[in-house]
């Protein structure tokens, strides 16, 4: 009882502290933005938007953090722990506000201008999020024309194509892959420690239990690393990487310390790090099952190969039940749900893996013009995304208000 109490008290505390800064920002004209830092990793999908923000003149914002754990926004470059609170006080938070999340789930302070972008390019697995979380939004940004034709299908199978408005902006975290900013894949090889007369396999798993890092993942990795021919990369997904406590996650697995029986494998490195483009760009081929990360592979021209997982249909039809109205093979065709599978290689045998990377190394036009015209609807504003997104949400914090007040 006391600590309920205590809880309640420290709840109120903050959020008064919270309004009453807004408060002041909307009386001098400062922006006030929210981020939703429920998943730490997420701040590599925001950050792009918030330095383009920042560059806006005479325009001042000053930003927030909605955090499920303490510290789980200190990975943003302008993260002020000052501005940090708990995202159990977002429904007591009131203002003229910009709520910003990565993710479809949070509903955010109700007064708030609230927009979601993705956290991936067009996302796999599912077709549609249950209507209420369509409802919180106002504006929901889309990476490309294949993501807004999905997005605009689920708003008309539930009715509510007028409520939410969907934007065609990009995906701010590829903007640097189409930047020149890697340019030069000799000084990658060297910080890798790679053979650079090597090809560069990327295996990019998804974290789901029935896909390829719970049902086979060490013994494809074992199998690269034993053929001796390429160097490769380990990149999971980061909910794989999160505490073993959350089983949904993780299977209960510490993944990082699975991985530990390679350490010592020439031309191999297991990445920790949230942000995949560096990845992206020394790497020659993708091995996935089910992420949507193949897609941004997909966008560089590059080809991917798919691992079949039949015990995912299992998955499919339990976790992610309430999100589709497919079958699973209507799922696994759809380009607007699939990953890309269709333009890939799809692998049925995991120990024939080498069998299939060395078939598209032979074979480098398998599907290249599906895979180009599948590319080309993905994204919108290659290298400029971050730079519309930050006008975009400016005018509408603008236009909202304005309008609401009137």
């Amino acid at each position: 009882m006391i600590k309920k109490i205590f809880k309640i008290l420290y709840l109120k505390i903050n959020y008064n502290r919270i309004n009453n800064k807004i408060k002041r920002n909307n009386k001098i004209g400062v922006i006030p933005i929210i981020i939703d830092c429920e998943l730490t990793h997420f701040f590599i999908y925001v950050e792009p938007i918030l330095e383009e923000i920042k560059k806006i003149s005479n325009i001042h914002i000053e930003l927030y953090y909605g955090e499920r754990n303490k510290n789980t926004g200190n990975k943003y470059l302008y993260y002020n722990k000052q501005n940090a609170f708990s995202i159990d006080l977002y429904k007591y938070i009131k203002g003229n506000i910009v709520f910003l999340s990565p993710h479809i789930y949070p509903k955010g302070p109700s007064s708030a201008l609230k927009i979601v972008l993705g956290h991936g390019i067009c996302s796999a697995k599912f077709s549609f999020h249950p209507k209420e979380y369509y409802e919180n939004y106002n504006i929901y940004c889309v990476s490309g024309n294949l993501q807004e034709e999905k997005i605009k299908r689920s708003l008309k199978l539930f009715n509510i194509i007028e409520k939410l408005e969907v934007k065609n902006i990009g995906y701010p975290k590829s903007d640097k892959l189409f930047n020149s900013i890697y340019i030069n894949k000799q000084n990658e090889y060297i910080k890798y420690n790679f053979d650079s007369n090597k090809k560069t396999i990327l295996y990019a798993p998804s974290w789901e239990d029935g896909l390829s890092l719970r049902e086979f993942g060490i013994s494809i990795i074992s199998k690269i690393i034993q053929n001796n021919q390429f160097n490769l990369i380990v990149k999971l997904h980061p909910c794989s990487l999160v505490s073993i406590k959350d089983i949904s996650y993780t299977g209960g697995i510490d993944w990082e310390k699975e991985f530990l029986i390679f350490k010592n494998s020439k031309n191999y490195i297991f990445y920790k790090s949230a942000d995949i483009n560096e990845l992206l760009h020394i790497s020659d081929i993708m091995i996935t099952d089910f992420s949507s990360v193949a897609l941004e592979f997909l966008l560089l021209d590059k080809p991917v190969i798919y691992l079949d997982c039949p015990k995912f249909e299992n998955t499919f039809k339990t976790v992610y039940k309430q999100f589709n109205n497919l079958s699973y093979s209507e799922l696994l065709a759809d380009p607007l749900c699939n990953a890309g599978r269709h333009v890939g290689l799809i692998n049925y045998n995991y120990n024939k893996i080498i069998d299939d990377i060395e078939y598209l190394i032979n074979n480098p036009n398998y599907k290249i013009n599906e895979r180009k015209i599948y590319a080309d609807n993905l994204l919108t504003n290659k290298g400029t995304s971050s730079k519309v997104y930050a006008k975009m949400i400016i005018e509408n914090y603008y236009k909202f208000y304005n309008k609401k007040n009137n």
